[in-house]
């Protein structure tokens, strides 16, 4: 199957969609700053590498799941006119000739709402139960992208591949027949024979 795949913070959504979902939470229910000091050591852990990003992110999202409805507040941000302004213009005036893949390292409940917005039916991103905000398996970037891809809809050939970051995405990128670098909703089509491994 032929498909063409974005990634999605920093490449349709022009800033992290994660950092803005939180904001957007604490802005409507600022008690939960309450439990955000508690996890400066694991942001610290996480920045430094001595935990995982999946780790971090799981501390912060059962954190927030035992005070607020996780996939109601992501729903809620999705219809906020300041988070839409975010979502790249350019992505919804690319015409689409083929199956369009998201694939992100965002929980899957945070961009539900966002790829039904976009008119995106296949979302791959980081498993998370949205009651609980525990994070299940690997974070989704670099080659688990490639294996969460082929889990949901078999063998696959990438056209078109969008993204931010070719270390991130840099396995998706060498497979692509096409490859895109996408910068504040600016598209720079890369030489065909570049190699994000090289």
């Amino acid at each position: 199957m032929f498909i063409d795949v974005y990634d999605f913070d920093g490449t349709i959504y022009d800033g992290d969609s994660t950092v803005d979902l939180v904001l957007f939470c604490l802005r409507r229910h600022p008690a939960l700053l309450t439990g955000l000091p508690g996890l400066l050591p694991r942001l610290a852990g996480a920045l430094t590498g001595r935990i995982s990003l999946t780790a971090f992110k799981t501390a912060l999202f059962t954190r927030m799941a035992t005070r607020i409805d996780l996939a109601a507040e992501s729903e809620l941000f999705w219809l906020d006119a300041r988070t839409q302004a975010k979502l790249g213009k350019w992505f919804q005036d690319t015409p689409r000739d083929l199956p369009v893949v998201i694939a992100s390292a965002s929980p899957e409940f945070e961009l539900r709402h966002a790829a039904k917005l976009l008119g995106v039916d296949t979302l791959i991103g980081t498993r998370a139960n949205a009651e609980t905000g525990e994070l299940i398996g690997k974070n989704c970037k670099g080659a688990e992208k490639i294996r969460r891809i082929g889990e949901a809809i078999g063998p696959f050939t990438v056209r078109a591949m969008y993204t931010d970051s070719v270390k991130s995405d840099g396995p998706l990128l060498d497979m692509a027949q096409e490859k895109y670098l996408v910068r504040h909703g600016k598209v720079q089509k890369l030489p065909d024979d570049f190699k994000a491994g090289r």
